[in-house]
């Protein structure tokens, strides 16, 4: 191990995890327990022994949507390789289940919700240890509520000697609701069936101001500059896949209307852009435009991800084509 990890790791374990189990679990003893599942030292809460629960519930920093349903795969992978029961705990800063439903196995916490007794639960937080992430595979007797945005499925595969697909678990997990399906559906009509995606992820470098504050902002100058390059990624690729429809998306409303203006094939999903990781609230129009880009990518014949000079290489378009087992091309222009 090294000296990184190492950091990390005892912070997780030495300040994140007694933190929280001081700010937000229950001193009350254990006396229910969930049908199926032993007791642990019974208590006022219900209790799934062993049980391993994702949790995105707003009590730290768990980063974009992306990271979240990484850490969710990579918890679910390494409960069947346990064989725990899985289970998710997303309510914030919206509740996952208006968006995504069950597919092949149910994740839904039910009326029981999750145990929030110190002696029948307990959190595993593992944001630090993305590295080595040999905590997932620990054999708990409590429900552990992990605290984790990584994908880790090579890892997991190579410890277990396992194959695991994240597309395939992906698939697993989660399908659109119907009231999701219905706008997905909709787009799918005015787009048609044959189309490229292209991707571009700006953070704050234009001055939409969609992510952290110590994101930099670039100077007037610099962001026309940067805008133009990316303009002529784009025209690259449209050249490229010559009579295919492009779909648009990113994280910027600045490079939005730059297209509209200069490009106006170009097809666009519309709606609020809003980064999870950074809202305390986020409205029901940005949350439908984020997923419907997501599956409207993953509909996609090839996807382009284009990344410039302090760009992020994003992982949203390449977590997409998993899903819909398209072509992914990454590519960096100066």
């Amino acid at each position: 191990m090294n000296l990184q990890y190492i950091v990390s790791y005892l912070k997780d374990v030495l300040v994140r995890e007694p933190g929280m189990l001081v700010r937000t679990y229950s001193v009350r003893r254990c006396r229910k327990q969930a049908p199926g599942h032993g007791a642990v030292g019974g208590c006022d809460n219900t209790c799934r022994a062993g049980a391993m629960v994702f949790c995105a519930d707003g009590r730290m920093p768990h980063g974009g949507m992306f990271d979240r349903l990484k850490g969710a795969v990579s918890v679910y992978a390494a409960a069947k390789v346990l064989g725990r029961d899985f289970r998710i705990c997303f309510n914030s800063p919206f509740v996952l289940e208006r968006y995504l439903e069950p597919n092949g196995y149910d994740w839904r916490l039910g009326e029981a919700g999750r145990c929030e007794s110190i002696c029948g639960a307990h959190p595993v937080v593992m944001y630090g240890e993305w590295g080595n992430p040999r905590r997932l595979l620990k054999r708990r007797r409590r429900e552990a509520h992990f605290y984790y945005g990584y994908d880790s499925l090579e890892y997991i595969n190579r410890c277990c000697g396992m194959q695991f697909d994240w597309g395939e678990l992906y698939g697993e997990l989660f399908r659109p609701t119907a009231y999701l399906q219905q706008y997905i559906d909709d787009c799918k009509q005015g787009l048609g069936k044959e189309y490229v995606a292209v991707h571009l992820r700006f953070m704050n470098l234009l001055g939409d101001k969609t992510e952290f504050d110590s994101d930099p902002t670039l100077p007037r100058a610099e962001q026309e500059s940067l805008t133009m390059r990316a303009l002529a990624s784009l025209r690259e690729v449209m050249r490229r896949n010559c009579g295919k429809r492009i779909l648009l998306a990113t994280d910027s409303a600045t490079f939005v209307e730059l297209v509209r203006r200069e490009q106006p094939e170009v097809r666009f999903i519309p709606g609020e852009i809003k980064h999870i990781g950074t809202a305390q609230h986020t409205s029901d129009g940005a949350v439908v435009k984020m997923f419907v880009d997501y599956y409207m990518i993953a509909g996609a014949e090839r996807v382009y991800n284009l990344v410039g000079p302090g760009m992020w290489p994003s992982a949203f378009p390449e977590y997409a084509a998993k899903i819909g087992r398209c072509p992914f091309v990454r590519i960096s222009f100066k």
